[in-house]
């Protein structure tokens, strides 16, 4: 007999937390984009038109990379980490672009970045997969 991890919350609490977290990860970082983008000057509707377009991508691309992670064979622990660290490694790279410092440091921090998470995620696959 097969021993299961207790779940905490139902089917459908899982349901919408798989579309309300991405949508809200999304708000925070439109907020995050539009905040980056005043360099602490005075609200501007470019900021805020850049705040929302930012929230959108990054919920639609949120919602992309979980349902092709989902969607992967569960042996794949290195492409399960790699699409979900590039994912995180671009969307801290174009956030911090935003700031408009030097591209080099925004590189080097999105690429460090993406592969300390992705040494993590793998670690992390490969020591739970199923035996």
């Amino acid at each position: 007999m097969a021993h299961t991890a207790p779940t905490v919350f139902s089917e459908p609490a899982h349901r919408v937390a798989r579309w309300a977290v991405p949508v809200v990860l999304g708000v925070v970082y439109g907020n995050w984009v539009a905040v980056n983008r005043r360099h602490g000057g005075p609200v501007t509707g470019a900021d805020v038109a850049s705040g929302v377009w930012s929230a959108l991508a990054f919920t639609a691309l949120c919602i992309a990379v979980v349902q092709i992670v989902r969607r992967l064979r569960r042996d794949l622990h290195a492409l399960h980490a790699l699409l979900r660290a590039a994912f995180a490694g671009v969307a801290l790279g174009f956030l911090y672009s935003q700031t408009g410092d030097d591209i080099r440091p925004v590189v080097i921090t999105a690429l460090l970045v993406t592969a300390a998470l992705f040494l993590l995620l793998f670690y992390r696959f490969h020591t739970r997969a199923d035996a």
